[in-house]
């Protein structure tokens, strides 16, 4: 099996009040299997650090999948049965940014991934 890409989304929300949030991703790209990527989302606009976060992801004309939860202070990390004892998050609150890292990486981790509040 040749590489494949694990690609972002942004996840923002509608116009007026919600335009002022805004969530920034980064990471992904040409992938093989096997290896490891790590997907970042910094958030500016509003207090971070009250804010729990979600990864999901969506492969090409599949289902939206809940892949991921981190709560405001850490204490509450979760992952979705997919990525179980594959994936580890971090947040760090005095930067605004949380990441999701992904290992060992399967053909079916090929998908658009998005964090949301």
């Amino acid at each position: 099996v040749g590489p494949w890409l694990l690609a972002l989304s942004l996840a923002t929300g509608p116009g007026g009040l919600w335009a002022q949030w805004k969530l920034t991703e980064s990471g992904g790209g040409l992938r093989a299997p096997g290896d490891s990527v790590l997907l970042c989302c910094h958030a500016s606009g509003f207090t971070f650090e009250y804010s729990s976060v979600w990864w999901y992801r969506q492969a090409p004309g599949g289902r939206l999948e809940w892949v991921s939860l981190i709560s405001f202070d850490s204490t509450v990390i979760r992952f979705g049965p997919s990525v179980q004892g594959r994936a580890m998050a971090s947040r760090n609150n005095t930067q605004s940014e949380t990441s999701l890292s992904l290992h060992a990486l399967h053909p079916r981790d090929a998908a658009h991934y998005m964090c949301a509040i």
